[in-house]
């Protein structure tokens, strides 16, 4: 049974709370301040710590980091007041695995204990990657931190969580992995891309209608909430949603009820909202495009996806990753990755972020015939060849002649640099000749590219 520490200063709580737990089996410690808190703590290693918000010494929020910083830190549970919800939101983000108010149902603290055990063991080495966030690539500080986060948020009482970052970054794979590591795991998840959708039928398809309710309602329809009551609802591209969407949204996450278009009757659900978007609400917002009161209540806890540029050596991680997976479904034998197309990955802007890499390895296997080294011309282009001016532009981009031109110059050195390094097997004088230039002018445009003939000798000696 895990060893709890009651951190309290209502001697009557305290006492009462702790002979409830030793009838339960458990070990139990008690303080009524911070600092003999953090004194037991050291001594003897505490699973779990209930810890009173309100301190003689110092706040709990204030005790947290303390608490954390042990060789074995334990999992922190806040005790809070009915009135003081905004204090347990902030102590879930600075670490707090979960909050409980006060009053409570014993039953409902036992539960909390039995899943807090878990999370001990997790957070101290006995468990580093939960099967759930198994979809989730990577070992950058980023996506550690993320995993962390995501990890937390699951088993807390949080209801509702955004998920932003650039598209392609993975952002339903962090909503799948909350929702398969919290207790509602064995409720359905619904996803609802709500772009997609016109206002009109994304309030449909959120609340559901009523027959006749509008044009083609022809039959009474159950709404996502409905479908996903005690589970998660998955709202990707939140940002696109309108005005009247967003008033009705509002309601459900104030109210937790929902009523179907062309209805009056209100219908209770239970239901944990993860909200994506590639957009910055805070923007939209101040243009006056999305509620400022919407936007905080979305916002109880953020999770920030980041995009593939400032994921270092996970580019690398996620191609093999890809790489076997496209194996397994072509039914082929998994290929590797020159070192020209090493560099070329790695230098690639990747505006679409990890899809885009996955869909360039696909295109790989298919075009690259039965080669069992994918190279730089099995990619597609831009990557295999020069970029043009126009795949340069995006929709979403206003760039002038000078910028695009730069950017068009940057990827043929690039391509070239590459291409005669693996020539001439990281020969720097050699490649220079090749290219017609002087050793030192070669060397420049290694070094403002960085690139390193290092990698490519490295390579030709193994």
């Amino acid at each position: 049974m895990p060893r709890i520490l009651i951190v309290d200063d209502e001697r009557n709580f305290r006492e009462f709370l702790a002979e409830a737990l030793i009838t339960e089996g458990y070990e139990v410690s008690m303080a009524a301040t911070a600092k003999a808190a953090l004194a037991i703590a050291r001594e003897e290693s505490p699973h779990v710590v209930l810890l009173d918000q309100n301190l003689p010494d110092k706040s709990g929020l204030e005790l947290l980091p303390e608490l954390h910083g042990l060789p074995l830190h334990p999992v922190v549970i806040i005790i809070t007041a009915h009135a003081q919800y905004t204090y347990a939101v902030e102590a879930v983000k600075a670490g707090a695995y979960h909050y409980i108010t006060k009053p409570f149902e014993f039953s409902d603290l036992l539960k909390t204990l039995g899943e807090a055990s878990v999370g001990f063991s997790e957070a101290n080495g006995d468990d580093d990657h939960p099967a759930a966030l198994s979809s989730i690539i990577g070992e950058c500080p980023a996506i550690r931190e993320l995993k962390e986060r995501a990890s937390r948020v699951a088993r807390s009482p949080v209801t509702t969580v955004l998920v932003t970052g650039a598209s392609g970054t993975g952002k339903e794979l962090v909503a799948r992995a909350i929702h398969r590591m919290s207790t509602r795991s064995g409720h359905p998840m619904v996803c609802v891309n709500c772009a997609a959708l016109t206002e009109t039928l994304l309030m449909s398809e959120l609340f559901g209608h009523e027959r006749g309710a509008f044009t083609d309602a022809r039959d009474e329809r159950h709404g996502v909430f409905e479908a996903a009551d005690r589970g998660t609802l998955f709202l990707d591209e939140i940002g696109d949603i309108g005005l009247r969407a967003q008033a009705a949204l509002l309601r459900v996450l104030e109210e937790r009820v929902i009523t179907r278009v062309g209805d009056v009757r209100e219908i209770p659900v239970d239901v944990r909202i993860i909200a994506a978007t590639n957009q910055s609400l805070a923007e939209r917002v101040a243009a006056g495009e999305f509620r400022e009161d919407l936007y905080f209540r979305l916002n109880v806890v953020e999770l920030r996806v980041p995009p593939l540029s400032e994921r270092g050596d996970d580019l690398m991680m996620l191609a093999r990753h890809f790489s076997q997976q496209v194996a397994a479904a072509y039914g082929e034998q998994e290929r590797t990755f020159s070192l020209a197309v090493e560099v070329h990955l790695k230098q690639r802007a990747w505006r679409g972020n990890i899809r885009e890499l996955r869909n360039a390895i696909e295109y790989a296997y298919v075009v690259g015939g039965s080669t069992p080294t994918i190279e730089l011309e099995s990619l597609p282009s831009p990557m295999g060849e020069p970029l043009s001016g126009s795949d340069i532009l995006s929709p979403k981009e206003d760039l002038d002649f000078q910028e695009s031109k730069r950017l068009v110059l940057d990827r043929f050195e690039i391509d070239y640099l590459i291409r005669v390094l693996s020539r001439t097997q990281g020969n720097v004088t050699r490649a220079a000749e090749i290219a017609g230039v002087h050793r030192q002018g070669l060397q420049r445009l290694l070094r403002r590219h960085g690139i390193s003939a290092e990698d490519f000798r490295a390579n030709a000696s193994n």
